[in-house]
């Protein structure tokens, strides 16, 4: 979709050269021998290009739907009636944009990964998925000023094919900690004391920062 919306004003402009008589100007004439006006192929050829162009805007505009996603409208409800506007969260950046989008809470990642420092607070951030002690994970995750973690187990468990799991593509990142059990998976099962547990349902973990040095 960006590449769609990033060449669409490129392809309006090559649109435009149809007309130019320096690059196009022997087709016009040979088309003229023809006692056929250019202007006329070519309002005829647009004709044609609309003709379709309004039958697909017409058939999009007749799907009638509705988004759904009721743990993730949990969890934006909770998040809006009992945290402080501004508290700090981190987590998978689809879920940081729809944080930030609905409860205007601050984030420390986002979608617009285009940024090296954004990206480098985003590996931070994703440490959580990977083998390393909760310690060392909490101790990074308090020098961003997070207050809260939003765990998603999918982004620890699921695994598209061998080798495409969060873990193991920490394996290969931080090798010194492979084999190890993920810090995501321990904290499922008990974040204690590194991180309390807060709001749990099916798909998201709120996690405090516990700012208790242990």
């Amino acid at each position: 979709m960006r590449l769609k919306l990033f060449f669409t004003p490129h392809m309006c402009i090559m649109a435009s050269l149809l007309c130019s008589k320096q690059l196009f100007g022997g087709v016009f004439c040979k088309i003229q021998s023809y006692k056929v006006q250019p202007r006329v192929l070519i309002v005829a050829l647009l004709a044609m290009m609309a003709y379709e162009g309004i039958a697909n805007v017409q058939k999009e505009r007749s799907i009638v739907g509705e988004f759904s996603n009721l743990p993730q409208e949990e969890l934006l409800t909770w998040i809006k009636a009992n945290t402080k506007e501004d508290a700090v969260f981190a987590g998978a950046m689809p879920t940081m944009a729809s944080v930030k989008l609905s409860t205007l809470r601050p984030i420390v990642n986002h979608p617009h990964y285009e940024d090296a420092g954004l990206r480098a607070r985003t590996k931070i951030v994703y440490s959580m998925y990977s083998r390393k002690p909760a310690k060392e994970v909490k101790r990074e995750l308090l020098k961003l000023g997070i207050n809260y973690y939003i765990l998603e187990d999918s982004w620890c468990l699921k695994r598209t094919k061998p080798g495409c799991s969060m873990p193991e593509i920490w394996d290969v990142e931080d090798p010194s900690n492979a084999g190890k059990t993920s810090v995501c998976e321990v904290l499922s099962k008990n974040s204690w004391p590194y991180f309390r547990t807060i709001f749990d349902n099916r798909v998201f973990k709120v996690l405090e920062v516990s700012r208790i040095t242990v």
